[in-house]
């Protein structure tokens, strides 16, 4: 048999709707049997079709009927089914029964009846059986075979049935009776065609990944993960809620605020106001905003749990000093190539304005000197950046001959082989980089830095002769017993950095990034790692890369653009406002200072945990006298971002939303690079704590590249319709006027019956012979045309 978990067996909140699940199944399953059980008696007695209508039409209509509750089950989240795949697959059946068989007694007489109703009723009952075993937690093998097998055969059978029964009701009743629903159904005739295979192969689909979960090998996960719930699994919806409960109640909110989260039960969607409220209590004073962040990180060490074979589970925080044995020796590489001109430069090839895939070719274009200020100059006036950012860059580009040398300087890399990461940025001005990456990932990190005049520093197994394959140049080799796993390693690569590059100022940074509840885990092993070099090595830096799509505070200028341009936007800006698509980018006020709610809740709740975990890092470690770099990179179209077709479509569109800019990974990593050195480099900078701060959440709007976001008229959340309308229609406009015009084609025939000229001249091309084997075969099924 096969178990489900309460989460599998029911969407959220849907616990207390399962005797009514049960019930609903349990009836409807008995039904379809009923109607199975008719029709076999019949085929077997030789009876007909009509005898076999009236023996069990009633029943057939209601049970049919009734499945229009699962169509509101899935809208109201009772089940986690997809509420348009249901809705084609219900409505379907339904037009058959309720706008055919049950007012034609053509079709209640003719053959195909059986194939339909034979068809429907096995898949039904073994369906229903199945979602009534599921729910009881158990499915045994031989339902769950059938379940996702019979399909093959029962769905051609089943489409056939309707398919005739379609034609049968047109032919014999409807084109006379109602020429209107004759020629709608001719329509759904024609939908056929592409639906019935779409939904044949979303079944095979269906069936590959049910076998594969179901014979998928039950590994208990090894490194850090999340704490068993008291139902037994390690769901990661009550440890992220729990996290921010604990923030919340070293707040001013107290254990009300906490109580206020806790309390949350929908946290998938309902996580964001619970982060704006976080935001807003950790701006009622510096105290609690460092006490909330401490609170936070404080509850994710010792929640979050570390598994090792041989040793008992326990938190985070206990392992990271139980287990931190010394399981490494240091290797280096140091690169053959040369250093050249020291000069600032930005990969750019884009125009301000226009869609940023349209100089793809010119991503890797390199501005420097004049040209570069002049680049920057344009960003702030197009409000794509804040001022403090082009200064800060032009305060770089004026010391470039010394700051630019970062040959004396240590950077470990904790994600070295990130998309977003610094790497080859800081080997290229020969920068001393600790990789911390998988074996493999290093062995591609390796054979890049061999032509830079940069250093790797990498971790290597105790014991293993990495020199002889260094110098042999074995990467494959080497990467055999070299490279390491945040994940399952956190206490011993602590250990390790612990005494890297012994009196050298270690910059550490996280540009880690995995999906969904990955992300958080990684998150806290590069926040535990962080936290025990910052105890022990009082020099340590800390990085990171900001987001824009969070919450943060703003300057009062970019408040007062967004403002302005809210006012000026167009016309056809202002019906997607009217209609409620597009919504102002009004900034929330507390303590004082303004902030912004920028968080795409498509992201989900373990994405902007792992970066309220960073902001509350680079806090603490800033009050603690640790230099802490977080500059905020605009949206930028890395292959991870692109890979959704959705963010892809509303990237390539988000330009008409003046200052918007998407740009390339190009720019953004030679920029934020350039960030990252100002920080460190700029005693001035809001990164070191000598620098007074208004308030800890201003570390994140200082030097802030958010791509427009905060001088955006409308919120980030809210544009994502229109810019991937604008994307679809730019780039598929052939097809998409085809399809307008195919619509329009249809609506005009199935109201007056008749088509356009062009269409109906072309028509009366086709041969008359042409159609004569489709009349022989409609004769020879007994179906009217």
């Amino acid at each position: 048999s096969q178990r489900f978990s309460p989460e599998q067996r029911l969407s959220r909140g849907a616990t207390a709707m399962k005797p009514y699940l049960l019930a609903y199944n349990a009836a409807c399953g008995a039904g379809w049997a009923f109607c199975a059980a008719k029709t076999a008696s019949a085929i077997v007695a030789g009876a007909s079709a009509r005898d076999a209508y009236a023996d069990m039409g009633q029943v057939l209509m209601v049970s049919q009927t009734a499945m229009l509750m699962e169509i509101l089950h899935s809208l109201i989240g009772l089940v986690p089914s997809p509420v348009v795949t249901v809705a084609i697959q219900v409505f379907s059946r339904i037009f058959i029964v309720w706008g055919h068989l049950y007012w034609v007694p053509e079709c209640q007489a003719h053959w195909s009846l059986f194939l339909m109703i034979m068809s429907w009723s096995i898949t039904e009952v073994v369906r229903y059986s199945f979602y009534f075993c599921a729910l009881l937690g158990t499915v045994p093998f031989p339902l769950f075979w059938l379940r996702y097998s019979l399909f093959m055969a029962l769905y051609p059978t089943g489409i056939t049935g309707e398919i005739l029964q379609t034609l049968v009701g047109m032919g014999a009743h409807w084109k006379t009776a109602n020429p209107l629903w004759y020629r709608l159904s001719l329509i759904i005739l024609v939908l056929y065609a592409p639906a019935g295979p779409g939904m044949i192969a979303n079944m095979w689909g269906n069936r590959k990944r049910s076998f594969k979960k179901r014979f998928a090998a039950k590994v208990e996960p090894t490194g850090v993960v999340w704490p068993k719930t008291k139902s037994g699994d390690r769901s990661s919806t009550s440890t992220n809620r729990a996290i921010i409960a604990a923030a919340a109640a070293a707040g001013p909110g107290g254990s009300d605020a906490a109580a206020k989260v806790s309390k949350e039960r929908n946290w998938r969607f309902g996580y964001t106001k619970h982060v704006i409220d976080h935001v807003t209590q950790s701006l009622q004073s510096e105290e609690a905003c460092l006490k909330m962040a401490r609170a936070g990180l404080e509850t994710a060490q010792t929640t979050f749990t570390f598994l090792r074979e041989g040793h008992p589970e326990m938190p985070m925080k206990e392992a990271m000093e139980k287990l931190a044995g010394d399981a490494f020796e240091t290797a280096e590489l140091q690169g053959a190539g040369e250093a050249g001109k020291r000069e600032l430069s930005l990969s750019y090839g884009g125009v301000l304005g226009r869609p940023y895939y349209k100089f793809k070719r010119a991503r890797q274009q390199k501005i420097s000197g004049m040209e570069l200020r002049s680049q920057l100059d344009r960003w702030v006036e197009y409000g794509t950046m804040e001022a403090d950012v082009a200064e800060a860059l032009k305060e770089v580009q004026l010391n470039q001959e010394k700051w630019l040398d970062l040959s004396g300087m240590y950077f470990v890399l904790l994600g070295a082989a990130s998309a977003m990461g610094p790497l080859h940025f800081l080997l290229s001005l020969g920068a001393n980089v600790v990789a911390i990456a998988r074996p493999n990932a290093l062995k591609g990190i390796l054979e890049k830095a061999k032509g830079t005049p940069g250093k790797v520093i990498f971790p290597a197994k105790k014991g293993s002769d990495w020199k002889a394959l260094l110098e042999a140049e074995d990467f494959a080799g080497l990467s055999k017993v070299s490279g390491c796993d945040l994940m399952t390693q956190t206490p011993e690569i602590a250990q390790w950095l612990k005494g890297v590059a012994p009196g050298k100022q270690l910059t550490v940074g996280n540009y880690t990034y995995l999906d969904g509840a990955l992300h958080v885990q990684i998150a806290v092993a590069c926040d535990c790692i962080m936290e025990k070099l910052c105890r022990e090595r009082k020099d340590t830096a800390v990085a990171f890369l900001g987001t824009p799509t969070d919450a943060h505070v703003i300057t009062d200028t970019a408040a007062a653009a967004s403002a302005e341009a809210l006012e000026k936007v167009p016309t056809w800006m202002k019906l997607w406002q009217a209609i409620g698509v597009l919504v102002p980018n009004r900034p929330n006020e507390a303590g004082g200072f303004k902030f912004l709610n920028s968080i795409v809740p498509d992201q989900g709740p373990n994405y902007i945990l792992s970066k309220r975990m960073q902001h509350w890092r680079a806090m603490v470690a800033r009050a603690d006298g640790h230099i802490a770099s977080s500059n905020i990179s605009p949206s930028t179209a890395t292959s991870s971002v692109t890979k959704n077709a959705s963010f892809a479509a509303a990237y390539g569109g988000m330009h008409i939303f003046k200052p918007i800019e998407v740009i390339y990974q190009e720019l953004s990593l030679s920029l934020m690079g350039a960030l990252l050195v100002h920080d460190l480099r700029n005693e001035k900078s809001a990164a070191h704590p000598s620098t007074k701060l208004a308030h800890p959440l201003c570390l994140f709007q200082a030097t802030s590249f958010h791509g427009g976001i905060w001088r955006c008229p409308y919120s980030i959340g809210s544009i994502g319709i229109p810019s991937a309308l604008t994307y679809y229609f730019a780039t598929y406009r052939p097809w998409i006027l085809l399809g307008v015009f195919s619509f329009a084609t249809t609506v005009q025939y199935a109201a007056v019956g008749r088509v356009p000229g062009v269409l109906a001249r072309a028509a009366l091309l086709v041969p008359r012979m042409a159609l004569q084997p489709f009349a022989s075969l409609a004769a020879a099924l007994s179906v009217p045309l």
